[in-house]
C-alpha cells in the first residue's frame, strides 16, 4: 500500500481507499451503529479499526460517518439535497468563471470536473454550490431548503464541520480531496459521482416533521370551549395554563412519542393528555417559583401572585399540579409507570428547589458542587418527565426510560449553567447567592467571602465583575457547561433510533446553543 500524503492524510490510491471502505462497512453492520454518532463516537470507532495507523484516523472517522448516514441520504429526495464542491478544483489558469457572495458561477466549460458534476447534480434535483466556507450551507439547512448534505473538501475542513454536521444531526456524505493544499487539488471523481447519484427505494423516514408537531401542541392549548371553566379558581388556572410560553416540554413528548413511531405526525390523543399533564406541572412550578423568588413578570404580564395575591396563586398551583395527576390518570396503557415517572421528577424538582431556599435562608454561600447538584435535582426533571412520558406512551423498554433519565440530567444541569453565564454576560445577573459564577469565585479562594459580606452579593457590582474575571470564572463556566453537554451528548450513544437520537442531539444543541 502507498504511503498516505503527510499533510492530507488520505490514500492516493484507489485500491487502499476502497479497502479502508469495505473494512468500514462490515464493521458498521457489525457494530450496528445509530446515527448521528459523537466525534468521540466517531473517534472510538475508528480507532478499532486503525489501531497501528494513526495517520488514518481521521480519514476513517469520516468513512464512518458516511457509512451511518448512507441509507439516509440515500432515501432523502434529490430535490432536498444540496451538493457543496471546492473552489479550488477549478483549473486557476483559464477559468472563466466569476465569484459571487455565494461562491463560484460555474459556467460548464469543460476545463475541470465541477462542470460535470454540478449539471449531473443540477439535472437530478440537487442544490449546488461551489464555495469555501460552511456560512452558505448553515443558511440553507436553517432554512429548511435541503435536508443532507454530499460535499467534497480537504479533510482539514472536514474535520472542522463535523461538530456542526452532528449538533444539528445533518445527514451527510464528506469525501475527502486525494490531494490538497489549496492549488492543483484532485478527487476521486468516479466516488463523487456514485455519492450524488446514490439512491434508495426505501421512504425516507429519517427525519421529523417538528413544524407540523409544534402546530399540533400548539393547539391543544389554544383558547376553546374544551377549556370552560366551573369555578373562578379553575377559570385562572386555565389562563394560567395557555398563557403564552415556548411550551418545550409538551412538545419534547409529542417528539418522543413520534420518533419511537417512524415520525407520525398521527397523534393518539392520550398524547395530548400526557402533554397538558406536563404543562400544567410546568405551569404550577413557574406560579410557586415566581413566589419563592419575588419575581414580578412572567411573560411580559404581572405574575399570577402579582395579579390575584400569594394566597390564590399558592392553591392555583396546587389546583394545577393535582390537574397534571388527573391528566395522567385518563391514560389506561401503563398509567401506574406513567404515574411513577411523573411523581418520582416531581419529588426530585422539589428537593432540588428546596435546597436552594433553604440554603439561601440560612444565608448559606454554595459551593460549585453543592450548586451542580441543585442543577441536576430541580432542573433536570422538567425535561426528564417530558421525554420519559412519550417514550412510555410509545411503549419504551427500561432500557431507553434510563438512557433519556440520564440524558436529562446533564441537559438540565448545562442549561443552568448556561443561564447563569447567559445572564452574566448580558449584566441581566441580579442575585449571585445561587450562581455558579460566585461559587467558582468562592472555591478558587478557598471558600472566602471575597470581601464581600453575603447581602451585599445580591447584584454583579464593577468590583464583583473584575474579580471574576481576574480569576477567569467564566471561562470555567464554560468549561463545565462543554462537559455536561458532552456527557449528555454520550449518553445518547446506546440509542437504536436514529429519529430519536437525532431530536435530542437536536433539541441539545438549540438548548445549550453560544452565550
Amino acid at each position: 500500500m502507498k504511503q498516505t500524503q503527510p499533510h492530507n492524510r488520505v490514500p492516493t490510491e484507489r485500491l487502499a481507499r476502497e479497502q479502508i471502505q469495505q473494512a468500514v462497512g462490515e464493521y458498521v453492520a457489525a457494530q450496528k451503529l445509530v446515527p448521528p454518532l459523537s466525534m468521540e463516537e466517531l473517534r472510538d470507532h475508528a480507532s478499532h479499526l486503525t489501531p497501528h495507523a494513526s495517520r488514518l484516523l481521521d480519514y476513517t472517522m469520516v468513512l464512518l460517518s458516511n457509512e451511518v448516514w448512507r441509507d439516509t441520504v440515500a432515501s432523502i429526495p434529490y430535490e432536498r439535497r444540496l451538493l457543496l464542491l471546492p473552489i479550488c478544483l477549478r483549473s486557476l489558469k483559464d477559468c472563466p468563471a466569476e465569484l459571487d457572495e455565494f461562491g463560484l458561477l460555474c459556467e460548464e466549460c469543460g476545463r475541470c470536473d465541477i462542470g460535470e458534476l454540478q449539471s449531473m447534480a443540477e439535472e437530478l434535483g440537487y442544490v449546488v454550490l461551489v464555495a469555501e466556507g460552511s456560512t452558505v450551507v448553515s443558511r440553507l439547512l436553517e432554512g429548511g431548503k435541503v435536508d443532507a448534505v454530499v460535499g467534497v473538501s480537504c479533510l482539514n475542513a472536514l474535520e472542522k464541520s463535523f461538530p456542526h454536521m452532528a449538533d444539528g444531526a445533518i445527514p451527510g456524505l464528506a469525501i475527502p480531496l486525494t490531494i490538497d493544499g489549496c492549488v492543483g487539488t484532485e478527487m476521486d471523481v468516479d466516488h463523487v459521482r456514485a455519492a450524488i447519484q446514490l439512491k434508495s427505494s426505501k421512504p425516507w423516514e429519517n427525519t421529523l416533521d417538528t413544524e407540523r408537531l409544534r402546530e399540533i401542541v400548539d393547539g391543544w392549548f389554544a383558547p376553546s370551549p374544551d377549556w370552560e371553566a366551573e369555578t373562578r379558581t379553575e377559570q385562572i388556572a386555565n389562563e394560567w395554563l395557555l398563557q403564552d410560553g415556548k411550551r418545550w416540554r409538551p412538545f419534547l413528548l409529542a417528539c418522543t412519542y413520534s420518533a419511537l413511531n417512524d415520525g407520525t405526525t398521527d397523534l393518539p390523543d392520550e398524547i395530548r393528555r400526557l402533554a397538558i399533564a406536563v404543562e400544567c406541572f410546568h405551569k404550577a412550578s413557574l406560579a410557586h417559583d415566581d413566589i419563592e423568588d419575588g419575581d414580578n413578570l412572567r411573560y411580559g404580564a404581572p405574575t399570577l401572585h402579582c395579579k390575584y395575591g400569594i394566597p390564590v396563586a399558592l392553591n392555583v398551583g396546587d389546583l394545577l399540579v393535582g390537574e397534571g395527576y388527573r391528566w395522567i390518570t385518563t391514560v389506561e396503557t401503563r398509567t401506574t409507570e406513567l404515574l411513577r415517572i411523573a411523581a418520582e421528577n416531581h419529588r426530585t424538582l422539589c428537593l432540588g428547589q428546596g435546597e436552594e431556599l433553604y440554603g439561601l435562608s440560612l444565608e448559606k454561600p454554595f459551593t460549585a458542587t453543592e450548586l451542580i447538584e441543585i442543577f441536576r435535582r430541580k432542573t433536570a426533571p422538567a425535561f426528564c418527565v417530558a421525554l420519559q412520558l412519550g417514550a412510555v406512551a410509545a411503549n419504551a423498554d427500561d432500557e431507553l426510560i434510563e438512557i433519556l433519565e440520564s440524558f436529562s440530567k446533564s441537559l438540565g444541569i448545562a442549561y443552568q449553567i448556561r443561564d447563569d453565564l447567559e445572564e452574566y454576560n448580558s449584566g441581566e445577573l441580579i442575585d449571585l447567592r445561587a450562581s455558579l459564577l460566585f461559587a467558582l469565585a468562592r472555591d478558587a479562594q478557598e471558600g472566602s467571602f471575597l470581601g464581600f459580606q453575603y447581602a451585599e452579593i445580591r447584584g454583579m457590582t464593577p468590583q464583583l465583575r473584575h474579580l471574576f474575571e481576574e480569576l477567569m470564572v467564566p471561562e470555567k463556566a464554560a468549561q463545565l457547561l462543554e462537559h455536561y453537554k458532552n456527557e449528555a451528548i454520550r449518553a445518547l450513544n446506546p440509542l437504536k433510533s436514529a429519529l430519536l437520537k437525532s431530536l435530542l442531539r437536536r433539541v441539545a444543541t438549540k438548548m445549550l446553543g453560544g452565550v
